[in-house]
């Protein structure tokens, strides 16, 4: 147990490494003085030391690994805009992507297209080569083109991702030349040559999409498997299917011990078994779950070979600093988190879970049938549940999506994989040695795929299958598994040591209940459902909400209270953000209206508006970080999925705008504007943001117009819809981009 202590230190000591951004030197001094410490120190002290020492070693390991971007390296070469030839070698597994292949390219030398010189480089590349180009590890190559950073986008930063594995340089659309070839490990070359063998025979005995989720499981080449598959086993959380983790590692233990264990006895079994899993590991690219897999079964089976139990918890712990030691950025990855996340579920809760399981089946069932029956249930539900429990927080932090089905989903296409991974893999095998006997078991095989894809696809579409959360706080995640681990230390203490805990009334726990189901259910409401809304409020106003959750609001009438009130019930609960606010009228009194606490992305006002902001209200909206944008015709917002919204008009400091999303053309227009004469005759609707004059409204020809005050017409007047706020409350317009549907707070005539 001390081990595992030990290192949830060490971890914690590269994450601390991140932020202090000392010298290395510093950081082992820090380390040598808790050791000292340790060494002198006694109880408590002595132990004091010991984490001190752990928690600066980690962060020391962390800068020593930062690289030198000296003049030798090829980042050094980044953004210059110029043609330059790359020199080095293929050291990975090329990536073959639809529209490029990917080449990690270990660099040796450089030389600009305008010089005639070399000169001697280190460092990594990614190297994008044409499509149709054939690359092998340990192919030498001459790649041309421009280096370049790696970029960062609004919601994940590529240049984080490529430098968790040592590669600060891209070159896109490159022009590459193999030169000379197996230069590279003869290990690791026949072994990647194999790979590439199996990853053409599934291709040559299986139909897609069949064949990709194969290539997936069995080789960790996921690149085959379409955006549609891969998002259906997102909002189902079972794409711990597809990865390569301990489950494959597992069965090619299991086969490997049984077959090998008969003939050379269990201890030599359990040697050829580790041999296999590390040659496994290779062979299918070593990524960060399948080394963290990899090294808990050695280490299992290295017990197994001393005739000694392994510690769970311990071995968890000595695979998490082994792969730390050896490259620290792997606590950034993604896929170690939640692989280590979910083994510590698995070695927290499995065995109490099925415990609870024998004695819940126990009170319908005798105790032996439901030990029996244990077994099934804990490997396919129970332990699933186990490592969810630990999985979930990181999920919502990373993926900002919580699945509803994966309770079901899980259950339903655990069970197919064990033959899917067993018969798919003797397909392969026997198709690499005789193509019509691979041919001959893949149709044995089939079934299993077919059915894990068919099963998951039908579960992604049901109603509400995964909630969109929106941006998860890192200070949220270290909340919620503060709670998890203080109600699992709590449940672990005897029960004369636990702390006493108010017992809840009966009423009290219904309440608790009925409001978590509100709050639930609140929150399944408000999730951005991949449709345009605009809804126009009886004081003015109208809120935008894009297909991807972001909401801007135009206008706000003249009543800041009624605008408040408006806003708090159309926002979803506890979403407290505008990411854009803007006036289109000469007045500025919708400011008001905005509630106390909500920010403010950016503020679109007209130079007039400006002029007449006072100054404090400035310095407040942009000490709050809110950016003032000065309204100038021609500038658009993008809203995402192909919508946007132009400021088209500033007649009279008033501001007209239209918004487009597929065939769908809405004009938003103050109560004072003049008609739209170019663009009228093409609109599927207006919203007058204030009352409308006559002449605007007669012989009016759109789907919809929709008017925040009273209706001036007649509704035989026009051969528009017309909809007025004052009649029929709120006015709620949503598109997809081909149709239109329209939502009021109450009927009307």
């Amino acid at each position: 147990m001390r081990l595992f202590w030990v290192g949830l230190i060490w971890l914690a000591g590269i994450a601390l490494g991140r932020f202090l951004n000392l010298p290395a030197g510093s950081l082992l001094i820090a380390s040598g003085l808790g050791l000292l410490l340790a060494v002198v120190g006694e109880n408590r002290l002595r132990w004091l030391g010991v984490g001190v020492a752990v928690l600066f070693l980690g962060a020391w390991r962390l800068a020593v690994a930062v690289p030198e971007f000296d003049p030798s390296h090829v980042s050094a070469h980044n953004d210059t805009f110029q043609i330059v030839t790359l020199i080095g070698l293929v050291t990975d597994f090329p990536d073959v992507r639809d529209e490029y292949i990917g080449l990690r390219v270990a660099s040796d030398s450089l030389r600009y297209s305008d010089s005639g010189g070399t000169q001697e480089i280190t460092g990594n590349v990614l190297v994008r080569a044409d499509r149709f180009g054939s690359f092998a590890y340990g192919d030498r190559v001459e790649a041309l083109g421009i280096l370049e950073t790696p970029p960062e986008f609004q919601d994940f930063s590529y240049r984080d991702y490529l430098a968790r594995q040592d590669i600060f340089s891209l070159m896109s659309n490159a022009s590459v030349t193999t030169v000379a070839t197996r230069e590279g490990n003869p290990v690791v070359h026949i072994l990647f040559s194999i790979r590439q063998r199996a990853l053409e025979t599934l291709y040559l005995i299986f139909p897609d999409p069949e064949a990709s989720l194969l290539a997936g499981i069995l080789l960790g080449i996921e690149s085959g498997i379409s955006s549609e598959v891969r998002q259906a086993f997102n909002d189902t959380s079972t794409t711990h299917i597809i990865a390569i983790s301990g489950f494959n590692i597992t069965i090619l233990a299991a086969l490997v011990i049984s077959l090998a264990g008969r003939t050379l006895g269990m201890r030599r079994g359990s040697i050829v078994a580790a041999v296999a899993i590390a040659l496994y590991t290779i062979l299918v690219g070593a990524d960060a779950s399948v080394v963290r897999a990899a090294l808990m079964g050695g280490l299992a089976l290295t017990a197994r070979f001393l005739g000694r139990a392994t510690l769970a918890l311990a071995s968890l712990s000595a695979t998490a600093i082994v792969m730390t030691i050896a490259s620290p950025y792997v606590l950034w990855d993604v896929g170690f988190q939640l692989s280590f996340a979910a083994t510590l579920g698995l070695v927290l809760y499995a065995e109490p879970i099925k415990e609870w399981f024998v004695r819940f089946a126990s009170r319908w069932i005798q105790t032996k049938q439901a030990v029996r029956l244990s077994g099934p249930v804990g490997e396919f539900i129970l332990f699933t549940f186990a490592a969810q429990i630990t999985t979930l927080p990181l999920m919502a932090y990373h993926f900002q999506r919580l699945s509803l089905v994966s309770f079901i989903a899980n259950p339903i296409v655990l069970p197919a994989q064990p033959p899917l991974m067993i018969l798919g893999g003797m397909a392969m095998l026997a198709g690499m040695i005789w193509l019509p006997l691979g041919q001959l078991m893949a149709w044995l095989a089939w079934p299993f795929p077919a059915f894990t894809i068919r099963a998951v696809d039908l579960l992604a579409k049901v109603p509400t299958a995964a909630i969109d959360l929106g941006p998860v706080s890192f200070p949220a995640l270290i909340a919620m598994y503060a709670l998890l681990f203080g109600v699992t230390i709590w449940a672990m203490l005897p029960r004369e040591r636990r702390p006493a805990l108010p017992a809840p009334s009966l009423l009290a726990t219904a309440v608790a209940l009925l409001v978590v189901a509100f709050l639930t259910w609140k929150a399944v409401a408000d999730r951005p459902d991949g449709r345009l809304h605009l809804t126009t409020f009886e004081s003015g106003g109208t809120l935008i909400e894009t297909a991807e959750g972001r909401f801007i609001l135009i206008g706000g009438g003249d009543s800041a209270t009624a605008l408040s009130n408006s806003l708090g019930r159309k926002l979803p609960l506890f979403h407290r953000r505008l990411d854009w606010l803007v006036l289109p009228d000469r007045q500025i009194s919708g400011l008001a209206g905005v509630p106390a606490g909500i920010e403010i992305g950016a503020l679109m006002l007209t130079a007039d508006q400006l002029d007449r902001v006072p100054a404090a209200l400035i310095q407040a909206l942009q000490a709050g970080g809110t950016e003032l944008i000065r309204a100038q015709r021609g500038m658009a917002l993008e809203l995402g999925d192909g919508a946007r919204l132009e400021l088209i008009g500033d007649e009279k400091g008033d501001l007209t705008f239209l918004l487009t999303s597929g065939r769908a053309r809405i004009a938003l227009l103050p109560r004072t504007q003049s008609p739209l004469a170019p663009i009228r005759s093409a609109l599927t609707g207006i919203i007058f943001s204030g009352g409308s004059s006559v002449s605007l409204l007669q012989d009016l020809d759109v789907t919809v117009a929709v008017i925040a005050g009273s209706n001036p017409l007649p509704f035989s007047s026009a051969r528009a819809n017309l909809l007025a706020t004052e009649d029929r409350g709120w006015i709620e317009l949503v598109t997809d981009g081909e149709q239109l549907w329209v939502w009021t707070q109450r009927s009307g005539p």
